[in-house]
């Protein structure tokens, strides 16, 4: 009884160990939608318009 509440406990620990990694979202710096020309953030405040 003790080996499969430690194996339990194990798996438990593991399951929750991978949802936490799979939770972090896709790797690398993000970067802002669109084509690199028509990017107009992050800009100074206030706006030079």
């Amino acid at each position: 009884m003790k080996r499969y509440i430690s194996l339990c406990l194990l798996f438990s620990c593991l399951a929750v160990f991978t949802m936490q990694l799979s939770a972090c979202g896709r790797k690398g710096s993000p970067k802002p939608p669109g084509p690199a020309d028509k990017i107009t953030y992050p800009r100074g405040y206030p706006p030079a318009d």
